[in-house]
């Protein structure tokens, strides 16, 4: 599930996870817009803001990873 929706769910700003979390409001936001990708985060990161959105780390980067195995099972069609 994308962080934004996960704050919009839960009523939180980027501001408020960043307070709750401890993970700069930078990253945060980052996170938001797509500069910087969640599934490349530090461990101890998506743990915070795991905890913070009360969601599973899972639950955070499921949607990427489903993307990249379904690439990675396309790919090894292609060859």
């Amino acid at each position: 599930m994308h962080v934004n929706d996960l704050l919009q769910e839960k009523k939180m700003t980027k501001y408020r996870l960043s307070k709750i979390s401890g993970v700069p409001f930078a990253t945060i936001s980052d996170i938001g817009t797509g500069k910087a990708r969640i599934e490349k985060c530090a461990a101890d990161t998506l743990y915070k803001l795991a905890k913070a959105l009360d969601v599973t780390m899972e639950a955070l980067v499921a949607e990427r990873l489903e993307y990249r195995s379904s690439f990675e099972a396309f790919k090894s069609n292609i060859s």
